[in-house]
């Protein structure tokens, strides 16, 4: 299947999130004796990143290229082993040729069928952070109302993919919205987290957090520019991870 979800580091593992940030923002990286290996999660063997990682220290001058490689490798390389023989199996009963034409998104849908999604009930249980923790703005107000308007005036399919662009999921839950849970199981609103724009386009790209059924909207200068970003975002493949 084609396109990845998009997910931050420190959505995965908060720790290693911490101490990577710390090494991206700060200089002397020399003096943590760093090189370029890590060690496995499971047997703990010591694993080189690059040839010869075991060799190669990590400096100011060559740190974002071990964040990267080191990313990857807790994304993808350290269970390469279980998802491969995982995938192996599937293809065995559904070949690859019959799903490669679908996006993750088209699949979950494909899989999960299109759900009714009831926009006021989605709408009541929704909590909204602002930019600052004080009374909103009349520009953050309007943003949060041109939010549910669009909404309104969505297909099914498109409510179905903003839903899934912020929580993970196309589905709700029985009970409704006031039930919608995080991926550790615990319940967890929709939320919409109002923040300043930035320069486009991907100043103005909404941005999804699916451990924390949150999205981030942007100060958009009106309803049409707010429909076209919420439009592309839940059309688009996105097909990146990041360390902020």
């Amino acid at each position: 299947m084609a396109g990845w979800l998009a997910l931050r580091w420190g959505e995965v593992d908060d720790e290693l999130y911490r101490n990577c940030t710390w090494l991206k923002r700060n200089n002397q990286a020399d003096l943590l004796s760093l090189d370029f290996t890590v060690t496995g999660l499971t047997n703990l063997e010591v694993v080189e990143l690059v040839p010869g990682g075991a060799a190669i220290a990590v400096t100011d001058d060559n740190k974002a290229e071990y964040l990267d490689l080191l990313l990857k490798f807790h994304m993808f390389g350290s269970i390469a082993s279980p998802l491969n023989a995982f995938l192996k199996g599937f293809y065995d009963i559904v070949p690859l040729f019959l799903i490669s034409v679908f996006d993750y998104q088209e699949f979950d849908l494909l899989l999960s069928g299109m759900p009714d999604i009831d926009t006021n009930d989605w709408r009541v249980y929704s909590e909204i952070r602002w930019i600052k923790l004080e009374t909103p703005s009349v520009a953050e107000t309007a943003v949060v109302d041109w939010f549910w308007a669009v909404v309104a005036n969505f297909s099914p399919e498109e409510r179905a993919r903003l839903l899934q662009f912020a929580t993970g999921t196309s589905r709700v839950p029985v009970q409704g919205f006031k039930a919608l849970t995080s991926t550790d199981g615990r319940v967890r609103r929709f939320t919409i987290q109002v923040v300043n724009r930035g320069p486009p386009p991907t100043g103005l790209m909404p941005k999804g957090h699916t451990c924390f059924n949150r999205i981030d909207l942007p100060l958009y200068a009106n309803k049409a520019e707010l429909a076209k970003y919420l439009t592309l975002v839940i059309n688009m493949e996105i097909t990146g991870f990041w360390l902020e």
